[in-house]
């Protein structure tokens, strides 16, 4: 039987695939952000028509759910290791790593969460955890907050990097400002200054930030899980 003709193989090109589509907005994604790029843009990514684009996958936001489906693939989640607290923070730590090679999607991880499918052995690991650590009923909505605020702060590191200008403009502010005769204002501009000035010391700052977040978080539910089992333990007591 004779092969269908393909306009894309007698011009050299790749059959367009649900797979070759993704893997440009994947490209795309960490060129320009996850919102910074068009099915228009896409197309012309794969030298394919628009509406050829949206025949295999959907709509934009379908397209954009493929990049979010394999950046939350390319997070090597942690095993069990029976302890909550050093899961979550390793697991955000890896999170971290990959969400920043990929703007804008931690942004809508935050917003709408990542959604079932990809995310799925995440889910079930994190709530599986915290659900032995005593916190029950509220695994899935403390698991869920966890990751909203990780990935928030995540995206507004996406952020901040788009903001160079604006950074070096509040930079040379804060360098003044570590002169004023006001104690509390002298004392911000040392911290920031410095890092305003040195890239490195940038990072450093950040990766700081990040970890006393996630620790903070985690010593704050931490401490409702506690109360739960002290309230537990004190309604045992009442009743015998």
């Amino acid at each position: 039987m004779t092969a269908k003709p393909s306009p894309r193989r007698d011009c050299d090109l790749p059959e367009l695939t649900a797979e070759a589509i993704r893997d440009a907005a994947v490209r795309l994604t960490r060129e320009k952000g996850l919102d910074g790029w068009s099915i228009r843009q896409l197309a012309k990514e794969l030298k394919a028509w628009p509406n050829n684009i949206s025949y295999r996958v959907g709509r934009r936001d379908d397209a954009a759910q493929l990049v979010v489906d394999y950046v939350m693939g390319e997070i090597d989640v942690p095993e069990d290791t029976g302890d909550w607290k050093p899961w979550f923070e390793e697991l955000f730590v890896r999170t971290r790593k990959v969400l920043r090679r990929y703007p804008g999607v931690a942004r809508r991880l935050a917003a709408v969460g990542p959604g079932l499918g990809a995310a799925n052995e995440t889910i079930h690991r994190g709530i599986s955890l915290l659900e032995r650590a005593g916190f029950g009923d509220r695994s899935a909505e403390i698991y869920s907050s966890l990751m909203c605020n990780v990935c928030a702060f995540i995206a507004t590191e996406d952020d901040r990097d788009s903001m160079a200008e604006e950074r070096k403009a509040k930079g040379a502010q804060y360098s003044r400002g570590a002169h004023s005769k006001d104690r509390e204002v002298a004392s911000l501009g040392k911290v920031v200054a410095p890092i305003a000035k040195d890239e490195a010391a940038r990072q450093r700052y950040f990766d700081d930030q990040f970890l006393n977040l996630v620790r903070a978080l985690i010593a704050g539910y931490s401490s409702i899980a506690l109360g739960q089992q002290e309230g537990a333990d004190r309604s045992l007591g009442t009743r015998s």
